[in-house]
């Protein structure tokens, strides 16, 4: 599910209530939707909230250690990353509960005054980050998330701000209109992540086409640096974000009106060199038992 917060004309896209209990027609409220593996959430700059005084001051300190030029870009409206953090669990059905969050971003917070943990603080629930990943923090968040079997329900929220305080030509092609956030539930249907390290350039065509054989996959959502993933059906996921473009891809996937039944989202960091997947596979509902009694036996 993918939808708009803060847009000039309308706040809220219908799709992001889907989160909300429709009224039944007898006047009580209807029952929760089922939960849902996937949610992207979009933030325009436009409709976000002024950073307020100190936040250049604090940039300026921040950076003068690594004689880094003036901070910029800290003054206009946008959200932190524990304000979309918390828009998402609102919009999410069934995360309400949720016992363990673990965050995955790749830029840092543009505004870190704001707690992310005390922003999602519930009785029982443990929060913490990913970062320094580069395009894979959300699959080894996704990772951390898997060895806590004991806090379930668990929710993986990758973090995308396009505007950064400091000149960076790497992220020059960012969107700089809005800001992205996406909520994994990796007990919905994620598989175990996939990872390789040290595959260089010339070799990812050959471990991406091994790793599809094994997946076997209805759908292949691939980052923007890989290369086709020949002889599947395959989507190229956004250029224009870092850790949020497969997620938000894979996102768009379950909005139509028949997903894929499995789907394989691939990512490779070029910093470290390094392929990680997860596939995302429909469950198979199991049909209920026949509970019903056995029919007399007449002698």
């Amino acid at each position: 599910m993918t939808a708009v917060l803060g847009a000039p004309a309308a706040p809220v896209t219908a799709a992001a209530t889907a989160a909300a209990p429709a009224a039944a027609t007898d006047g009580r409220p209807a029952p929760e939707r089922a939960p849902r593996p996937v949610l992207a959430l979009t933030f325009p700059h436009a409709g976000g909230h002024p950073a307020g005084p100190g936040l250049r001051a604090l940039w300026a300190d921040r950076l003068a250690a690594g004689a880094a030029p003036p901070p910029r870009g800290c003054d206009g409206p946008g959200r932190s990353f524990a304000a979309m953090a918390a828009a998402l669990l609102d919009r999410l059905p069934g995360a309400t509960g949720a016992e363990l969050v673990v965050l995955a971003h790749v830029t840092p917070d543009l505004d870190p005054r704001d707690s992310v943990a005390g922003a999602l603080a519930a009785p029982g629930r443990l929060v913490f980050a990913v970062s320094d990943q580069g395009r894979l923090a959300p699959f080894t968040a996704l990772r951390i998330a898997a060895a806590f079997p004991d806090r379930r329900p668990a929710v993986v929220i990758a973090l995308d701000q396009a505007r950064v305080p400091y000149a960076d030509p790497d992220l020059s092609a960012l969107d700089d209109r809005s800001d992205h956030a996406v909520a994994l539930r990796p007990d919905l249907g994620f598989g175990p992540v996939r990872q390789w390290a040290g595959v260089s350039g010339d070799r990812l065509g050959d471990v991406l086409a091994g790793a599809l054989a094994t997946e076997r996959p209805d759908l292949v959502v691939l980052g923007p640096a890989l290369p086709p993933a020949a002889g599947w059906s395959w989507r190229r996921a956004p250029g224009d974000r870092l850790g949020t473009a497969v997620f938000d891809a894979l996102a768009a996937d379950h909005d139509r009106p028949d997903p894929a039944r499995r789907t394989t989202v691939v990512e490779y960091e070029p910093a470290t060199a390094t392929l990680a997947l997860v596939t995302w596979g429909r469950p198979t509902p199991v049909p209920a038992p026949d509970l019903r009694p056995d029919p007399p036996h007449d002698r």
